[in-house]
């Protein structure tokens, strides 16, 4: 035990964690000192030293040959020990200059490496010194394409919000794959150095095309994909139309009446309905509709499937356009298809409160989780989908 806690290797670590702590880098960039750099070495008590006397013998000369290796110097205390008379304890290690530190990790080109980059950095952008203070080790992270980042710094702080996709962007020695595999770190430091008018500070991630859309690039858009189901208001004869979402969201037509279906089968073979469409596929992805001027003064009826899931969307649905009525998700449906339920398995099910559902909804969704139950929309037969939409609506010619 006492011999490992003066080894060659106890000290590595040891200076090791100092490396790792980042002192070398922030000093070099506050232009400071932090040498000698000292390293205790802990005590041992007069029992440990007589029974294990061989071994520290042993671990001194050897401490004593790595200090002459590597030029550290080693502080002693001397110990009056009873049986072994006055001995002379080695206390702690010195490392006098970052020369001989470096030297000793074998960190010295890496180091080196450093400070060329950090220097040609801050001539660079030099508010990104305290970005270096925090985070060294970002940097020789990626020193082999450092410059190559800087450069798409380069170009968003000469072309804020460039409104470009990304293969579009012009910049020397960068292509699109790059900065594709690169978003996080250009993110970090792109935030330093671009002013709040050049970052839209609501978007946070890179989830959904966050890079994109926080530094104004373009980005392929989700697709809204409807069906007009009165065939007197198709666009240029077309009733099956996919749009992306800025599309989407400036369309208008002259309908009343809006149903939304999950099940893309259902939203295809969906009876024709006057001044009516359907909107399908997009399950928790409504969230993308609540833009759409299309949506703001209509009828909407939600269609999903019968369990958790299908009433947590409703209830985000109508969270967004409170007209929202659900279509087929009542008890009698349930009822009647009895012998189509399918188990829903607990641990995939919805288990927070849905603020926004009635209380026959509500009473429906509770029905479903106690009994770990679901019906699929999809099993519904077309006949009873007609019959309910003659009950309210006009059936298109």
């Amino acid at each position: 035990m006492a011999r490992e806690l003066i080894s060659s290797k106890y000290v590595h670590e040891q200076a090791e964690k100092i490396w790792q702590r980042g002192d070398l880098h922030r000093t070099f960039l506050e232009n400071s000192v932090c040498f000698p750099v000292t390293i205790s070495l802990p005590s041992w008590s007069s029992k440990v030293l007589l029974t294990e006397f061989p071994a520290v013998q042993e671990a001194i000369y050897s401490l004593n040959e790595q200090s002459k290796k590597h030029d550290f110097t080693i502080s002693h205390h001397v110990v009056n020990h009873r049986q072994l008379g006055e001995q002379k304890i080695p206390s702690a290690i010195v490392f006098e200059t970052e020369t001989i530190f470096l030297r000793f990790l074998r960190h010295s080109d890496e180091f080196s490496e450093f400070k060329t980059l950090a220097e040609k950095t801050l001539q660079r952008f030099p508010a990104l010194k305290n970005w270096l203070n925090r985070y060294p080790f970002k940097l020789m992270n990626f020193a082999a394409v450092w410059f190559s980042l800087l450069a798409v710094c380069d170009y968003f702080e000469q072309h804020p919000r460039p409104d470009f996709y990304i293969r579009q962007l012009d910049i020397i020695g960068v292509d699109t794959k790059f900065i594709e595999n690169h978003k996080a770190i250009l993110t970090d430091i792109l935030d330093v150095i671009l002013p709040e008018i050049a970052r839209d500070l609501t978007v946070t991630g890179l989830s959904h095309h966050g890079f994109e859309r926080r530094y104004g690039l373009r980005y392929e858009l989700p697709q809204i994909r409807l069906r007009i189901l009165d065939k007197r208001l198709a666009v240029c004869g077309l009733t099956d139309l996919t749009l992306n979402l800025l599309e989407f969201n400036r369309l208008e037509l002259p309908i009343n009446t809006v149903f939304i279906t999950e099940n893309k089968v259902n939203g295809l073979a969906f009876p024709h309905v006057e001044n009516a469409l359907v909107i399908f596929g997009l399950g928790y992805a409504v969230d993308l509709l609540v833009n759409a001027r299309l949506l703001k003064n209509v009828k909407i009826y939600y269609w999903g499937d019968l369990d958790s899931h299908g009433f947590a969307i409703l209830s985000r649905m109508r969270g967004y356009f409170p007209q929202t009525e659900s279509f087929l998700m009542n008890r009698e449906t349930l009822t009647k298809f009895e012998n189509l339920w399918v188990n829903e398995p607990e641990n995939k099910a919805v288990t927070h409160e849905l603020a926004n559902l009635t209380a026959a909804e509500q009473a429906v969704f509770k029905t479903l989780k106690t009994h770990h139950i679901r019906l699929e929309q999809e099993r519904l037969s077309y006949g009873y989908l007609k019959i309910s939409l003659q009950k309210r609506h006009q059936i298109a010619p």
